[in-house]
């Protein structure tokens, strides 16, 4: 009975420094994504998934009441967006723009309409084949 409290303990143990170094992780990202936005820099992240950009979508149909359709825009292929500090190495991934569009196709990109750019280092494997050899997704 003993040795299986101390299995016990330890599995909460375990469990307890698991949770504290996925907090440490989310601060972590937090702080690079909050660092970003104050230099000008898109944040990055590591995947953007078709459900990422849904997600993004529907929550925020609301906020833009002209909206009829949605887009992605991903700029081109791979690109090298230069760090704010000195002597860092840029960041590489695909700059990717998600807004809104007007029932004549056009962005909705003032101030109080939502969006978002982010740098992806790669996209999930649906919405790489949503994007295909095209630079942009349209979602109605």
């Amino acid at each position: 009975m003993h040795s299986g409290m101390r299995k016990a303990k330890k599995s909460l143990a375990d469990q307890m420094a698991s949770g504290v170094n996925s907090l440490r992780d989310l601060a972590g990202d937090l702080a690079d994504a909050l660092q970003s936005l104050a230099d000008g820099r898109p944040p990055r992240i590591e995947e953007l998934t078709m459900a990422d950009a849904v997600g993004f979508f529907v929550d925020n149909k609301g906020a833009a009441s002209e909206a009829v359709a949605g887009a992605i825009l991903r700029d081109g292929e791979k690109a090298e967006v230069p760090r704010a500090r000195d002597g860092e190495v840029p960041e590489s991934g695909y700059l990717v723009h998600m807004f809104f569009l007007d029932s004549d196709g056009r962005p909705l990109l003032r101030a109080h309409d939502p969006r978002r750019t982010y740098l992806a280092a790669r996209f999930d494997a649906e919405l790489a084949r949503a994007f295909g050899s095209n630079h942009i997704v349209i979602f109605n």
